[in-house]
């Protein structure tokens, strides 16, 4: 891994605190271009992003979603996909990369959903919950969901858990395995959940008030454990 790092890319560590000033330009357009494009993928505390020269982001891999078992062989499983992905671009000469649109990671693509939290005109409660299958991943993996919320009024909690587990009527009820809590509008929230075997979930979506409602994006994904 270490010679895949030395002789393929340039590495550097940036701490979350240090983006704000690198991005007004502090340090010159192309820091300040790196900068920014880390603070719109970033997902976790410690976020692995592979970029070309020009600052278009080619792999975004969050070290949370990295497999458990195995993090080494994945994070080099990774960084040798963003290689072979980079040097085919540099061979379509002319053509541009919507690799910055989608970038590599090690997680599969489940579902895309679209969905509204708060007050609504038919007010069931299962206008807000959303069921996720994972029973394909027999031996595990990490679920990974990403959450943009809407420019609406409406903070949202989002809140996972086993499909069969009966939701808490009251609040402050610790039921949930994992979850997303009072992410603002326009903001993005994630929520990262270490599974051993293969299940459906559900991801229940409230409002801070009853009164007013937001549109959320979620974005599910899985990284199994192989």
């Amino acid at each position: 891994m270490i010679e895949t790092l030395n002789e393929k890319f340039v590495n550097t560590w940036v701490l979350l605190r240090e983006l704000p000033e690198l991005i007004s330009g502090a340090k010159g357009e192309m820091p300040s271009l790196v900068a920014t494009k880390m603070q719109q993928h970033y997902t976790d505390s410690v976020d692995i992003l592979a970029l070309t020269p020009d600052a278009e982001v080619i792999m975004h891999q969050p070290e949370s979603a990295l497999p458990y078992r195995n993090q080494s062989q994945a994070y080099l499983t990774v960084l040798k996909h963003s290689v072979a992905a980079f040097e085919g671009r540099r061979t379509r000469v002319g053509k541009r990369s919507k690799l910055d649109g989608n970038p590599i990671s090690l997680g599969t693509a489940l579902m895309e959903v679209l969905h509204v939290y708060g007050a609504s005109s038919t007010d069931t409660p299962d206008d807000t919950v959303v069921k996720i299958d994972t029973t394909p991943f027999e031996s595990g993996g990490i679920l990974h969901i990403e959450i943009q919320v809407g420019a609406g009024e409406a903070v949202g909690t989002f809140e996972l858990f086993h499909d069969d587990t009966e939701l808490p009527s009251t609040e402050g009820t610790d039921a949930a395995l994992d979850g997303a809590w009072d992410v603002s509008p326009g903001s993005i929230g994630h929520i990262f959940h270490n599974f051993r075997r293969g299940r459906c979930f559900k991801l229940v979506a409230t409002g801070a008030d009853d009164q007013k409602a937001n549109a959320f994006l979620a974005r599910v994904s899985v990284v199994s454990h192989y």
